[in-house]
């Protein structure tokens, strides 16, 4: 069974830990204890890096600790920036809901420790091998399939993250907040209830909803969005005609356009300098590939989506929202796109 954990830790994490290390604990009798939450790491070589939990698992006369990177369910696109930040393998465990069957192999394939909510588990570090393949992912701990994570969702939880105080406005105001049809507010409020994402209460005694696991919302909005509605808002790949401009990229003047991925993370944080270049733009590409003087290029450095949110005509920002920033950025394979995204969860969302 699972033992203690220490009691002045965020229960949001320690309780999904608990939740998600439950059958596994059942099946070995292993023990586990959740020691620390939410910390940077020294790792060697002067890299730090960023840790949802440190644990302690026990089995019979032996104990190990690893640190843990938490996530809802892992895809193919995730798999490359985990193998690089999880390192050294042996001292970290990956903890997800759900992780297909491919993913588990490349990473059993890579010694990438991990643990799945239904009790599957790849672990070889010191004493301990535990590898179980064969436990049926139920209903509750499967991959999200719900309106909520689909396109029309990603968008709503978009503006509800944003400005938490929008799941009480009235349904025509959030639809227009978040550029979506009205008739989906009434679900996606109820799912964000049944998820654990929000519970209803009082403020100065009127009933209100309040926004609960923000930190997991937020994360698992992240992973979602460049899994599901990012592919579908791509609008091409393209260079500059000429070199200089992409040095001088501050100078361009942006018009039904901002600046995403490393171009926003470098002007939110001031820690990097882009070569990939990241826009979302209103409208058709001939106008934008005119006033930016591009070139279509399969191989360029920028990239156009579609601005997905509404545009507010008040708001003269050059950089998109830092929540899209940092969806942007965190599952980047680049380790200095990794740290930046960091950097602006740490400043504008913490």
């Amino acid at each position: 069974m699972i033992h203690e954990h220490v009691i002045f830790l965020n229960m949001e994490t320690t309780q999904t830990l608990l939740q998600l290390f439950e059958p596994f604990c059942a099946r070995t009798g292993a023990a586990l204890k959740v020691l620390r939450e939410n910390f940077r790491q020294q790792m060697k070589q002067n890299r730090t890096v960023e840790t949802d939990a440190e644990i302690e698992l026990k089995a019979g006369k032996h104990k190990l600790r690893f640190l843990v990177e938490l996530k809802n369910e892992i895809r193919d696109v995730h798999v490359a920036a985990l193998i690089e930040k999880l390192q050294p393998a042996d001292q970290w465990l990956l903890a997800c809901r759900y992780i297909p069957g491919p993913v588990k192999e490349t990473l059993k394939n890579q010694g990438i420790n991990y643990m799945e909510a239904a009790g599957n588990c790849f672990i070889q570090a010191g004493p301990f091998y535990f590898y179980i393949n064969d436990q049926a992912v139920t209903e509750f701990r499967g991959a999200k399939t719900g309106k909520l994570w689909k396109p029309a969702g990603l968008k709503f939880l978009f503006a509800v993250l944003q400005d938490p105080d929008l799941i009480n406005a009235p349904y025509r105001e959030l639809a227009g907040k978040a550029g979506i049809a009205l008739g989906n507010i009434g679900d996606f409020l109820d799912e964000l209830q049944s998820e654990g994402f929000a519970k209803k209460g009082k403020r100065d005694g009127v009933p209100l909803l309040f926004l609960e696991n923000k930190t997991q919302l937020l994360n698992q909005w992240a992973e979602l969005y460049n899994a599901v509605l990012k592919p579908k808002i791509k609008k091409g790949r393209y260079r500059f005609i000429n070199d200089p401009q992409a040095k001088q990229w501050k100078k361009i003047k942006l018009e039904r356009a901002v600046w995403g991925g490393e171009p926003a993370g470098a002007l939110l944080t001031k820690f990097l300098e882009p070569e990939q270049f990241t826009l979302y733009t209103e409208g058709p590409n001939p106008p934008i590939m005119k006033a930016l003087r591009l070139l279509p290029d399969p191989a360029g450095n920028i990239e156009l989506y579609d601005r997905f949110w509404p545009a507010d005509q008040k708001d003269q920002q050059q950089t998109v929202p830092p929540l899209l920033a940092y969806a942007d950025l965190t599952t980047n394979t680049d380790s200095r796109n990794r740290e930046t995204a960091q950097r602006i969860k740490q400043q504008y969302l913490a």
